[in-house]
């Protein structure tokens, strides 16, 4: 079976890696386009050029299929991501680290990635609008331990603001990242490095002024926020 615990930028060897991978890499295109009630495991061999029977070996299904596209894509960011965060803590000694700085960490690995496949951009705009249900716990199971390490970094930079306060934004955040990398392919300009920078910088620039700013209600007398439920919560 094809192993997701392997990073994107680490391309297994020999003639069943391929497989896996020209497999992943047309149904991340057919599902982008098609959606997953669109796309049958049939189709998905022919446009990757193998028998239904090496498909089903490598995934065992559709659904299972669907998920790897997701995280193949998905590790290797959030393991940069993660990166980042943890050497700007580690380079702070016990300081709390600028809001501006948790929010680069949090931002510009998702966004250059995005960027540089425009097939993954056209499933995920596909998945903003129609997620299949199963989606939903392996996205949690993904996003939360990440989520939660930065909630507490900003926790930290900002400690006048309630955690929830800060889970909300932090979604917020990915929300206005996700939905502007659904149409960063069609936007003149965005081939040029120097126009993707400014693009990335004036996004850091206006989340960094969301999670800074003042609360819009009074934390001490609402309700709690909501925030996204755990696996056991689904």
């Amino acid at each position: 079976m094809y192993d997701l615990s392997v990073t994107a930028k680490i391309k297994p060897a020999g003639d069943t890696a391929d497989t896996a991978d020209r497999l992943l890499d047309a149904a991340e295109r057919l599902f982008g386009e098609h959606g997953y009630d669109g796309v049958g495991m049939r189709m998905l061999a022919e446009a990757a050029g193998v028998n239904l029977g090496a498909a089903t070996y490598h995934f065992g299904s559709k659904q299972a299929l669907y998920l790897a596209i997701f995280r193949r894509r998905f590790r290797p960011m959030d393991a940069e991501r993660l990166r980042r965060l943890r050497e700007a803590v580690a380079l702070a000694q016990g300081r709390p680290l600028s809001v501006t700085v948790i929010v680069e960490c949090l931002l510009r690995p998702p966004f250059e990635s995005g960027l540089g496949n425009t097939a993954f951009q056209q499933f995920l705009a596909r998945n903003l609008l129609l997620p299949p249900l199963f989606l939903h716990r392996s996205l949690h199971q993904e996003v939360a331990p990440t989520m939660a390490e930065f909630v507490a970094a900003f926790h930290q930079a900002l400690p006048q603001f309630p955690e929830d306060l800060l889970h909300l934004r932090s979604m917020f955040a990915m929300g206005s990242l996700a939905m502007f990398s659904t149409h960063a392919k069609t936007m003149p300009g965005m081939q040029k490095l120097e126009v993707r920078e400014a693009v990335l910088r004036e996004l850091i620039g206006y989340v960094t002024a969301g999670m800074t700013s003042p609360a819009a209600t009074d934390f001490k007398q609402r309700p709690p926020l909501p925030r996204r439920p755990g696996p056991a919560e689904d």
